[in-house]
């Protein structure tokens, strides 16, 4: 029984001051930082966490060789690929419902079996 509430309560000092440091703003954004500092944000954070800050890496359009470091926080990337999901959704359901509701005043509409 003893072992068990140790463990708990040093699971509760070590799982506390990784939420708190969760809710901390950053000084810079996570692109502006440099390798260092973001090794020095991510010690001590698993790679799960949403504070742990990943790097990736894009294609610059119009260049061969160049790309862009972008790096963001699990939290951030997560947010970034649902609101992603989330406009492939809206343009699957306004596809669905047809390009556009025709607004055109009835008279100007010409009628499918009259010949032009």
């Amino acid at each position: 029984m003893r072992k068990t509430v140790m463990l708990l309560v040093l699971a509760g000092l070590v799982v506390t001051p990784v939420l708190a440091r969760d809710d901390m703003p950053l000084a810079r954004t996570p692109s502006e930082m440099t390798g260092d500092e973001i090794d020095a944000h991510n010690s001590g954070l698993a790679m799960s966490d949403p504070g742990y800050i990943r790097c990736r890496r894009i294609e610059q359009i119009g260049s061969l060789v160049r790309k862009l470091r972008v790096c963001n926080t699990n939290l951030q990337w997560k947010r970034i690929a649902d609101k992603g999901n989330q406009d492939a959704r809206d343009s699957m359901e306004t596809l669905a419902r047809g390009w556009s509701n025709s607004q055109e005043p009835q008279e100007q509409l010409m009628p499918a079996n009259q010949p032009q």
